[in-house]
């Protein structure tokens, strides 16, 4: 099927060859030195509207079932935009690019039947393939070149003229010197021609490294969605594509699994009594000392716990008995996640919130979720695991993208915390982007002078005055642009308040 598209495309070649030069501008024009500006919408928007055109010239026409994934990459745009959080930057661009991925492998493959391993499998095959097809819109302008005894004798011309030039000039490096010393008014005609191309002025009055940049850029977003679509039209991932029921001996998995559950169970039931029911604790040991002493151990062993089952899920073959065992070991793992959050709540009501904390949390609840999903495929193996994962995860990530969680956290540090120190308004400044900027301005200037913190607080205002204050409108961005209206206020209040002091 594929080898048609990918004909098609060759056939078309000047027609895709232009539309990655327009995807190349409008590309370099959003996020040249602007990754997370209002323009980015824009771009996501322009790919969805470009993967459409390729599709349709290809003979393809997207179905409603790629709305969710297109609705999904628009959010995420907004999303970036919405925020000042570069880790939320990070991973819009990514989860962007795996969406992206996503619908066009379901748009050309019948994916029913694919497990949750056969699903990885193919995503590491398609990011190859379009590795591999960076050097497709350079090998078929290469080819085009070659196609015809015409374009071939011109060629050659081409190639006997510039081995003409290359001579003259190895040949006049040796002359001119001679020729200027020779004669005083061909020496000065030609000095003052040099003059007018000087290379060191023309260096020093133009940014060349500005223009390296935005060559790279567009080089980035040209080549990068002709060779995306090369790999689409030329991979076949059909061949080896149905589900493969488990084939091992369930009695491996059997034995496997029960000598886990048995020690997840018992160890559910000591977080039941000791943790959530709280009959005891051993000597000198605090709740919040407890709850942190094995809170990253149990989120390993839960994501651990995870990939065991799914594989056991894969590799043996179905039996009720390894089934009812990995919904025990399931239930198991999902009280060692409320153990694992509620040792976290724990440790933040003593030390506060971190952005670490919160996300761990969120990915605790996820991870939760995406248990459920596992429970119900354990006992339903035409469950679709992978789509279930992947709509979770979109659907949570985006929700968590949009909440600012820096503004929440510092709301909450400065809301619970009664005496307010150095360390603790330092974390809030350096330790969180420009989203926090407004919950900070809420505490007060006199505790901030109590503190003798009101300076630096100063400084990071101005900071972020200067650097935010006067964005262009292709750079603005809504995080960046509160924060810097907050300083101006903050600014201008705190000036108010010395000169009615003074």
């Amino acid at each position: 099927m594929n080898s048609i598209y990918s004909k098609k495309m060759a056939e078309e070649y000047v027609w895709y060859f232009k539309m990655s030069i327009a995807f190349g501008l409008l590309f370099t024009f959003c996020i040249y030195r602007n990754m997370s500006g209002i323009t980015f919408p824009v771009l996501t928007a322009g790919l969805i509207l470009f993967s459409v055109m390729f599709l349709d010239r290809a003979g393809i026409k997207p179905g409603k079932d790629s709305l969710p994934y297109f609705l999904g990459i628009m959010l995420l745009g907004i999303s970036t935009c919405m925020t000042a959080n570069g880790f939320f930057h990070f991973f819009n661009y990514a989860g962007i690019i795996l969406l992206f991925m996503a619908v066009m492998i379901h748009q050309f493959y019948d994916d029913k039947n694919w497990g949750f391993a056969g699903y990885v499998k193919k995503f590491f095959i398609f990011s190859w393939t379009w590795f591999i097809s960076l050097s497709e819109p350079f090998r078929h302008r290469i080819t085009l070149k070659q196609d015809g005894g015409a374009k071939r004798k011109i060629n050659r011309n081409v190639t006997a003229a510039l081995c003409g030039l290359i001579a003259a000039l190895l040949f006049l490096l040796v002359v001119m010197p001679l020729l200027m010393t020779s004669d005083r008014i061909f020496s000065q005609v030609f000095t003052d021609i040099f003059r007018v191309f000087d290379i060191e002025s023309i260096l020093e009055n133009v940014d060349i490294w500005n223009i390296v940049g935005i060559i790279l850029t567009f080089l980035v977003g040209g080549v990068g969605i002709l060779s995306f679509f090369a790999a689409v039209f030329r991979m076949n991932l059909e061949r080896g594509a149905e589900l493969k029921k488990g084939v091992a001996n369930p009695v491996t998995g059997i034995t496997f699994t029960s000598v886990l559950a048995a020690v997840y169970v018992f160890y559910s039931a000591v977080q039941i009594l000791f943790l959530f029911m709280r009959r005891g604790l051993p000597e000198n040991m605090t709740y919040s000392q407890y709850a942190h002493e094995g809170f990253w151990q149990l989120l390993f062993v839960g994501i651990i716990n995870f990939i065991a089952v799914v594989i056991c899920m894969q590799i043996f073959e179905e039996n009720r008995i390894l089934k009812i065992l990995l919904f025990v070991l399931s239930v198991c793992t999902c009280v060692m996640i409320l153990s694992a959050a509620y040792r976290m709540g724990l440790y933040v009501g003593e030390y506060n919130l971190t952005f670490l904390r919160v996300l761990v949390l969120w990915f605790l609840g996820v991870l939760m979720i995406i248990f459920f999903g596992v429970m119900y495929a354990i006992f339903h193996s035409e469950f679709r695991m992978f789509r279930y994962i992947l709509l979770i995860v979109s659907v949570m990530y985006t929700a968590f993208s949009f909440s600012r969680p820096d503004r929440i956290i510092a709301e909450y540090n400065i809301s619970s915390t009664e005496n307010l120190n150095f360390e603790d308004v330092q974390y809030l400044i350096t330790g969180l982007s420009e989203d926090a900027a407004p919950s900070i301005a809420e505490i007060s200037s006199d505790e901030l002078s109590e503190l003798e913190v009101i300076e630096y607080v100063g400084d990071y205002y101005s900071d972020i005055l200067r650097r935010d204050g006067e964005m262009s409108l292709r750079q603005w961005n809504y995080s960046r642009s509160s924060a810097a209206g907050t300083a101006e206020k903050w600014l201008e209040n705190v000036r108010i308040n010395y000169m009615v002091r003074e």
